[in-house]
């Protein structure tokens, strides 16, 4: 689990990341970005009804994804507030496809 520091957790952050902040995109994921006063990345991650319908399926790839993060941590950029979006395509892909891919888009932000 990534540490309370780490994680984007206040509505507020959301909206603003999603207002004034920048975003990519690729098979499995959406990232909206947005620079943060802070010396480290904060992260969050979304799994829409649409993507899929049951709560225990959206814990799962959220799970997922935020171990991927864990594990990668220090690949990402420092000062930035990071949301990533889980597209309905999430549902084909095993964990190293995810890992990949996710590691690939995060890249490209530094």
């Amino acid at each position: 689990m990534l540490k309370k520091q780490q994680r984007i957790t206040n509505g507020r952050d959301f909206q603003n990341i999603y207002r004034r902040g920048r975003h990519l995109s690729s098979a499995f994921f959406g990232l909206n970005y947005l620079r943060n006063n802070f010396g480290f990345a904060r992260l969050g991650v979304v799994v829409s009804k649409k993507t899929a319908r049951k709560a225990t399926d959206r814990n799962l790839y959220k799970r997922r994804v935020r171990e991927i993060l864990r594990l990668n941590y220090s690949k990402i950029t420092p000062g930035l507030d990071i949301i990533i979006t889980l597209k309905g395509t999430v549902r084909e892909a095993d964990f190293k496809k995810l890992e990949s891919e996710l590691l690939d888009i995060l890249k490209k932000l530094g």
